[in-house]
C-alpha cells in the first residue's frame, strides 16, 4: 500500500463519504434544515457507487480502497440511522441493536487481524443488496413515505440474515489454515 494511494481519485471519493457521515452526525445534534442532511446523505450514497466505478475505469484499484470501502459504508449507514433515530421516527431500540452488531463485527475483525495478520471484511452479493435496502429504507423514513416502518422491519429481517451469513463466513475464515 503506497503512500500516494490516498491521493488517488477513487480513494478521495471514499474518504468524502467519511466526511459526509461526520457532517450527518454533527447535524443530528445541531438544528439544521433536514434537506441539507438529505443532500449530504444522497451525495455520500452516490459516492459509494462512484468510487468503485472510477477505480476500475481509471485502473486505480488499491488495497487501501478495498479496506476503506466497508468502514465508509458502515459509518454512513450508522450516521444516517443516528440522524433518523434522534430527528425522525426511527425506533431507538433498533438503533441500539444495530450499534451492538457494529461493535461486535468490528471487534471480531480486530481480533482476527491481530491473530491472523489479515483483515477480514467479507464482500459478497448479499451485503451489497443489504446496503441498497438500507439506503432505500433510510430514504423512505426520511421522506416519511407510507409504510416506511414496515419497510424498516423488512430491512431488519434481511439484515439479520446478512449478519448470520457474515458470521458463517467469519467462522469459515477462522478455521482456514
Amino acid at each position: 500500500m503506497g503512500k500516494k494511494d490516498i491521493l488517488k481519485i477513487p480513494n478521495l471519493i471514499t474518504l468524502s463519504r467519511f466526511l459526509g457521515s461526520v457532517l450527518i452526525l454533527i447535524f443530528t445534534f445541531i438544528d439544521v434544515n433536514k434537506w441539507l442532511v438529505g443532500i449530504i446523505y444522497v451525495l455520500s450514497f452516490l459516492s459509494d457507487k462512484l468510487d468503485g466505478f472510477l477505480a476500475r475505469l481509471l485502473k486505480q484499484e488499491t488495497e487501501l480502497g478495498k479496506k476503506l470501502e466497508a468502514p465508509a459504508d458502515t459509518i454512513l449507514v450508522y450516521s444516517i440511522f443516528t440522524y433518523l433515530t434522534f430527528r425522525m421516527d426511527f425506533p431507538l431500540k433498533l438503533y441500539k441493536i444495530a450499534i451492538l452488531i457494529l461493535i461486535f463485527g468490528f471487534l471480531l475483525n480486530l481480533i482476527l487481524n491481530l491473530i491472523k495478520r489479515k483483515w477480514f471484511v467479507p464482500s459478497f452479493f448479499g451485503s451489497k443488496i443489504m446496503i441498497a435496502v438500507v439506503h432505500i429504507t433510510c430514504s423512505a423514513i426520511f421522506l416519511q413515505l407510507p409504510y416506511h416502518l414496515e419497510i424498516l422491519w423488512l430491512t431488519i429481517i434481511i439484515g439479520i440474515l446478512t449478519f448470520l451469513y457474515y458470521l458463517y463466513k467469519l467462522f469459515e475464515f477462522t478455521i482456514k489454515k
